[in-house]
C-alpha cells in the first residue's frame, strides 16, 4: 500500500517526521506538492523566496528519485483546489493514507481542515505531525494552562520541554528500488534570481557542518555587526524546510551532555533565537488574529498612523536620509536579505520617526526577503512597534545614529551599500550631511528626511495617548 507525503514548508526527506512514519508504516511513498501562483500573490511571497522555494522543489524531485520515490507537482489555481486535486492524485496511486507536517497561521489551518475533512470522507486516513518546530504548540504553556505571552518564561519553560522529550533520533530516507523521475517547474510566476543560495541538501548540511565548526562559538559576539558574515544565514532554509530545525538542535546536543543546557554562551545565544521563532509560530497557533493584520496588543491598532506615500518610498528606495536605514534598505533590494539587527533599525525608523503603519513595513518586507516567514516577520515588525506580545516598550525608539554608532562604527556596511558615502570619513560617517556640505557638496545623497528627536518625542507623546485610552 502506497503513502502519500503532503510536503509545504519542509522540503526535504531526512529529519521529516511525516516522511519518517508515511516509509515506516507503508512499502511505498510518494510525495506530492501543491502550487498555486494566485497564493503565493496573496501571501505576499517575494519573487526571490519563490525562485528559491521552486528550485528546491526541483533539487528535492532529485534527491527523492535517486531513492525510487517520486515527487508529483500539483499546479493549482487556488488552495480551494487543493482537496479535490489530493484525492484525484491518492486515487490514482491507489493511496490510502496522507501524512503531513502542520502549519500554523489560520488560512493554512484552515487549508489542512479542509483536504483532511474531504480526504476522510472520502476513507483516506491522515496523519499530522509537526516537524517544522522542536516543541509542539500545545506543549509549552503556563501554570495556568495557557499560553505564554511573554518570551522568557516561554524560553525557559520551552527548553525544558525541550530537555524532558529530547531531540529526535536522526532519520534518512532509504532507497524504495522503484522508477522515479525527476520534475522540471515551468509556472508562470513572478521570479527573481536565488542562485546565490543553496537548494542540494548536502550542500546545505556541509555549509551547517562549517558554521558549527568555524563561527557558532562566536555568534553571541558576531550576529549585530552587519560588516561581517556574524548569523548564519540559514533563514531561508528554515523557511522552505529544506534544513530541518531538529537536525540544527541535534548538532547542538553535541555541544552540551545537558542539552539544551550547558551550551556556551556562542551556541545558547543561537538556541534562543530558534526559540524566538517558535514563540512566534506558537502566537500564530494561538492567537488568530495576528493572521489578519491585528496588533497583539488591540488598543494599539487605535494609533492614527501617517499616510504618506512619499515618506514611504523613500524609506523602501533607501533614501531617508539616515546611513544606516538606507544601507539596509539597498540591502534588501540588492540581495532579497537584511541582516537581523538592520532590520530592528529600520523597522523602528519606519514606524517611529516616519509614524507609518507597522503593516505597511510588514508588506514590504514580505514582498521582498528570501526568509520572509509570515510569523516571524509579524512577530519582529509588532515587536519593533510596541503593539506585540512582549514588545520593545513604546517609549524605547531607536536612534539611527547611535545604533550605526555602535554597530557598524567605522561605517564599513554604509560604505557597501550606499555608494554615496563611500569617500565620507568615519568620524562623520553616520551623520554625514555637515561633512558633505564643507567637502562635497555635489554629493546627491539625501538630507535626513525628520528630526529624530521631534519625531521620536511625538511618537511617545501620541502612543501613551492611545495606551492610555
Amino acid at each position: 500500500m502506497t503513502a502519500l507525503v503532503w510536503l509545504r514548508q519542509d522540503l526535504r526527506l531526512h529529519d521529516n517526521e511525516a516522511v519518517k512514519h508515511a516509509s515506516e508504516n507503508h512499502e511505498q511513498v510518494a510525495l506530492v506538492v501543491a502550487l498555486s501562483p494566485v497564493q503565493w500573490q496573496q501571501h505576499d511571497w517575494a519573487p526571490i523566496k519563490l525562485d528559491l522555494y521552486i528550485r528546491r522543489v526541483e533539487e528535492l524531485s532529485k534527491e527523492s528519485a535517486e531513492l525510487g520515490v517520486q515527487l508529483h507537482v500539483l499546479e493549482l489555481d487556488s488552495y480551494r483546489d487543493i482537496p479535490a486535486a489530493m484525492l484525484k492524485l491518492a486515487r490514482s496511486l491507489n493511496a490510502q493514507h496522507l501524512y503531513f507536517n502542520r502549519d500554523y497561521p489560520l488560512d493554512e489551518r484552515r487549508r489542512d481542515q479542509a483536504v483532511v475533512s474531504w480526504l476522510e470522507r472520502h476513507e483516506i486516513q491522515c496523519k499530522a505531525y509537526d516537524s517544522t518546530l522542536l516543541v509542539r504548540p500545545e506543549s509549552v504553556k503556563t501554570g495556568q494552562g495557557t499560553y505564554y505571552k511573554k518570551f522568557t518564561p516561554f524560553f525557559k519553560q520551552w527548553r525544558e520541554v525541550l530537555h524532558q522529550q529530547g531531540v529526535s533520533q536522526p532519520y534518512r530516507l532509504t532507497s524504495r528500488k522503484r522508477d522515479a523521475s525527476p520534475v522540471a517547474i515551468n509556472i508562470e510566476a513572478q521570479r527573481r534570481d536565488s542562485t546565490a543560495w543553496h537548494v542540494d541538501s548536502k550542500a546545505i548540511d556541509a555549509a551547517l557542518q562549517e558554521y558549527l565548526r568555524a563561527r557558532v562559538e562566536r555568534y553571541h559576539q558576531d550576529r549585530d555587526t552587519p560588516a561581517i558574515e556574524g548569523t548564519t544565514r540559514f533563514s531561508p532554509y528554515f523557511e522552505n524546510g529544506s534544513l530541518g530545525v531538529a537536525t540544527v538542535a541535534r548538532a547542538l546536543s553535541q555541544l552540551s551532555p545537558d542539552f539544551p543546557h550547558g551550551l556556551s554562551e556562542g551556541p545558547s545565544t543561537w538556541l534562543s533565537e530558534l526559540a524566538w521563532r517558535e514563540f512566534y509560530m506558537h502566537l500564530m497557533w494561538h492567537v488568530p488574529r495576528l493572521s489578519y493584520g491585528k496588533a497583539f496588543q488591540i488598543e494599539t491598532d487605535q494609533y492614527p498612523w501617517k499616510s504618506d506615500e512619499a515618506l514611504f518610498n523613500a524609506w523602501c528606495e533607501g533614501k531617508t536620509g539616515f546611513p544606516i536605514v538606507d544601507a539596509g534598505m539597498r540591502q534588501l533590494a540588492h540581495e532579497g536579505w537584511m541582516h537581523n539587527r538592520v532590520r530592528m533599525i529600520v523597522s523602528s525608523f519606519l514606524v517611529k520617526d516616519l509614524g507609518i503603519d507597522w503593516r505597511k513595513g510588514e508588506k514590504f518586507f514580505m514582498q521582498h526577503l528570501i526568509d520572509g516567514s509570515f510569523a516571524a516577520n509579524n512577530g519582529g515588525w509588532q515587536w519593533s512597534a510596541s503593539t506585540g506580545t512582549d514588545a520593545v516598550p513604546y517609549f524605547r525608539v531607536f536612534n539611527p545614529e547611535r545604533q550605526s554608532e555602535r554597530f557598524d562604527p567605522a561605517g564599513h556596511y554604509i560604505r557597501k551599500w550606499v555608494h554615496e558615502l563611500e569617500k565620507v570619513p568615519s568620524k562623520a560617517i553616520h551623520a554625514p550631511h555637515i561633512w558633505l556640505s564643507q567637502y562635497d557638496r555635489s554629493n546627491q545623497y539625501p538630507k535626513p528626511m525628520v528630526d529624530h528627536k521631534e519625531a521620536r518625542e511625538a511618537f511617545i507623546a501620541t502612543f501613551k495617548k492611545v495606551k492610555n485610552g
